[in-house]
């Protein structure tokens, strides 16, 4: 199994993990089958993620994923956000085996609770 460099450096050197305080968005994501799990934090200015970050139990693509996810969701609108794609997280890591595909699947399930959550939010205030 051959992982492309973009990946083992996000599993090596993880961007953005970790709690955040008082965050306006927060989503989960679960892959059952090898009982994968990230959680993901969302702070938003105008209806875009300012910064995002996460927590993650889960094989080494999941973790690195999860970072990767991190990059994919700064800049980007919720409602965009809301929607994405397996395909986008894969991506950005620069592909990943068939076996691991569910390291994306579960970082986009996770993004795309979070942005729901944040804009849920907003709509109550």
């Amino acid at each position: 199994m051959r992982y492309s460099d973009t990946l083992i450096d996000h599993f090596r050197n993880p961007r953005n993990s970790g709690m955040m305080r008082a965050p306006d968005g927060v989503g989960e994501g679960e892959y059952a089958q090898c009982m994968d799990l990230a959680r993901f934090y969302l702070r938003v200015r105008d209806g875009r993620v300012e910064e995002a970050r996460f927590q993650a139990y889960g094989c080494g693509p999941t973790l690195a994923a999860c970072s990767a996810g991190t990059e994919v969701a700064a800049g980007t609108a919720l409602e965009a956000l809301a929607e994405i794609e397996d395909g986008r997280i894969e991506a950005a890591l620069g592909g990943l085996p068939p076996e691991r595909r569910h390291a994306a699947k579960v970082v986009a399930l996770a993004l795309r609770a979070a942005a729901r959550d944040a804009m849920a939010r907003r709509a109550v205030h």
